[in-house]
């Protein structure tokens, strides 16, 4: 039986005052090194995408709560180092969350879908890890970019900037979870984009797989 949430949502995390610090804080460091925009818009998408997913994929209320926090929380590692941001983030995520009424095993859920989003290290083997690897992986968009000059030197800013939509669908029919884009081929050839993303794609497949769906890729109205 589904317990009842007494802990808070991710929509009351993001009024609070030391959580959004956290979150600031973190983008500033990736601005100095050069990185996307990384800050409460991205957070933000994440952890409500994460949500959704859940909410369509397992239909578990409690769990896509626990998603939605860690896709708020998840990139928060950032204010120790590029490196390693995953963990790093796990760790203080618990010692932020810990005196908010969280249960051990809700409070582990979320740290070990932090320590888990990155492709280089992560394993999606839970239902709130996948959902947050798939919304997180899924938030390509030209608002991310903060300088559009830098978009014919970096490959990520004209990649990001040329993204007019980004969109997650799931088809329960089907049992699909389905990225949509659309993109200004002009900015960015479609080369570009899977140059840099596939081995994101390759651990969104995994971690739908991880849900009992599959994933699927549409990009200006061509499915993939």
């Amino acid at each position: 039986m589904e317990r009842t949430i007494e802990f808070p949502t991710y929509r009351d995390l993001m009024k609070d005052k030391k959580i959004l610090y956290y979150i600031s804080r973190s983008d500033y460091f990736l601005k100095e090194m050069g990185y996307t925009d990384h800050g409460i818009k991205h957070a933000g998408w994440v952890a409500e995408k994460a949500r959704f997913v859940l909410l369509e994929t397992i239909g578990d209320r409690r769990k896509a709560e626990l998603a939605g926090i860690a896709g708020l929380l998840h990139d928060i590692g950032h204010v120790i180092s590029r490196h390693d941001h995953a963990q790093n983030g796990a760790i203080i995520a618990y010692n932020l969350l810990k005196e908010k009424g969280f249960f051990d095993d809700d409070l582990t859920e979320i740290t070990y879908a932090i320590g888990n989003h990155e492709e280089e290290t992560g394993i999606p083997a839970t239902e709130v890890a996948s959902a947050l690897v798939i919304a997180d992986k899924s938030h390509v968009h030209r608002s991310r970019v903060r300088d559009e000059r830098n978009i014919f030197q970096d490959i990520h800013d004209r990649v990001n900037y040329a993204v007019l939509d980004a969109d997650l669908e799931v088809e329960k029919e089907n049992r699909i979870i389905r990225l949509v884009l659309r993109i200004d081929t002009e900015i960015s050839d479609l080369l570009d984009y899977f140059s840099i993303f596939q081995p994101r794609m390759e651990m969104c497949r995994r971690a739908t797989e991880r849900l009992g769906f599959k994933f699927r890729l549409r990009i200006n109205d061509t499915d993939l």
